[in-house]
């Protein structure tokens, strides 16, 4: 049940402008001013996402043999966090200020980073009995997607040349490919049947042998 509730709260991060935009419409006359600094939305879903795969690492060792493919994707949620407070602290425009700042890039390389790491996670899960391709499968298309959208930024930027004609690939890396992730974690969520100790079950075999 545990692992369930990891993955399902694991979605948050890649759910970020959706969730944003939501709550800006509801808070819209509210002094929390969600539009207008949606890096508070981002850090409050990482901040949950982060404490989510730690969850999901905790139960996932008592049950899968490779758990430690989340770690990734743990460690990235973890500095996700840092460079927020970062952004929230330093940065006057979010996103792609100008110029671009070192935690912006920072950033934008680490949302980069959370669909490949997915990835390792749902193979995480692979050899439970619902199969799994179909998640592993997403989750390369979107890797690819996100990995060259992330080398044509970041090689303008370091040009210091004009990125703008670019910015189409983040954005709808952040608006369509990101939740399309989320919504396979949401799922996973709730296809997840636990299969039992199987590191025990390993070692007792091991040892009968």
């Amino acid at each position: 049940m545990r692992i369930k509730i990891a993955l399902a709260l694991m979605s948050g991060v890649f759910m970020m402008v959706w969730i944003a935009i939501l709550l800006g419409y509801i808070f819209l006359s509210s002094p929390l001013q969600l539009i207008r600094r949606p890096i508070l939305v981002i850090e409050l879903l990482s901040i949950i996402s982060f404490l989510s795969s730690v969850l999901f690492l905790v139960e996932a060792r008592k049950v899968l043999p490779r758990w430690y493919l989340a770690v990734p994707l743990c460690a990235s949620l973890f500095a996700l966090v840092i460079v927020n407070f970062w952004i929230y602290f330093d940065v006057e425009k979010f996103p792609f200020g100008d110029p671009t700042s070192t935690a912006e890039i920072f950033w934008i390389i680490l949302t980069a980073l959370l669909s490949p790491f997915s990835g390792l996670v749902f193979l995480s899960l692979n050899g439970h009995p619902d199969s799994m391709n179909v998640y592993l499968v997403i989750s390369c298309v979107v890797s690819i997607f996100s990995m060259f959208s992330l080398f044509l930024i970041i090689q303008e930027i370091l040009k210091w040349s004009s990125y703008e004609p670019l910015l189409f690939f983040p954005y709808v890396y952040w608006v369509i490919v990101m939740p399309i992730i989320g919504v396979c974690f949401l799922v996973r969520a709730i296809t997840y049947k636990n299969p039992g100790n199987v590191l025990t079950s390993v070692t007792v075999g091991s040892t009968q042998n």
